[in-house]
């Protein structure tokens, strides 16, 4: 064996050692930015988070038929890649309808869905969603309690629209109006309802 390669391979060893502990010590700050770093990865999932919300008031009267309704629907974003976001938005208006020598009738509607939505050029955005909507609507007249009679039922959405977004951007707040086309609506013959939905609502971070 050769002992003197030995040696010089061992103090080479113990060099490169003694330069790693070196250089750890001349770094304390490290691990500290190690664990900024791991820090600024999780807040980063937060970030791209934006939250929206528009609220819809209405009220109308026709041939002696009135109705008010007030709505409310919250959305959460996330954005995952460049322009496009997408995420949850749910929708909660209740109404309410008097038509002449009847009572009042009170509907409640609520909507689940996801929506996907891509920024084309500074506040302008495109936007799809799919959704399922919980709704009620008059479906016949009692002449007797002199009340309106109620149904309930079920549809799926699917909406198509653009908007734009005044104002908004990372960590600020802003607000924005759209109109989608429920293309559910437009193609069901026995709807009463205008397939276009007008929104008016405010965001954060988006």
């Amino acid at each position: 064996m050769n002992f003197p390669k030995c040696s010089t391979l061992f103090a080479v060893l113990l060099l490169l050692l003694a330069t790693q502990q070196g250089f750890a010590q001349r770094n304390p700050d490290k691990k500290a930015a190690e664990e900024a770093a791991e820090r600024a990865e999780r807040v980063s999932f937060k970030e791209k988070l934006w939250y929206g919300g528009s609220l819809s008031l209405g009220f109308g009267s026709f041939n002696g038929q009135s109705s008010f309704g007030f709505g409310l629907a919250p959305m959460v974003g996330y954005k995952f890649w460049g322009p496009f976001s997408a995420g949850p938005r749910v929708s909660f208006l209740l109404s309410s309808q008097k038509y002449p020598g009847f009572k009042t009738v009170n509907l409640f509607n609520t909507e689940l869905g996801l929506f996907l939505r891509a920024k084309v050029f500074r506040g302008f955005f495109l936007q799809g969603e799919v959704s399922n909507e919980w709704a009620q609507e008059p479906y016949d007249f009692d002449p007797v309690d002199k009340t309106i009679i109620k149904r309930k039922f079920t549809r799926g959405n699917q909406y198509i629209g653009a908007g734009y977004n005044f104002g908004g951007g990372p960590g600020t707040g802003g607000s924005e109006i759209s109109i989608l086309y429920n293309l559910a609506i437009a193609n069901d013959i026995n709807a009463y309802e205008q397939p276009w939905d007008y929104r008016f609502g405010f965001t954060y971070n988006f």
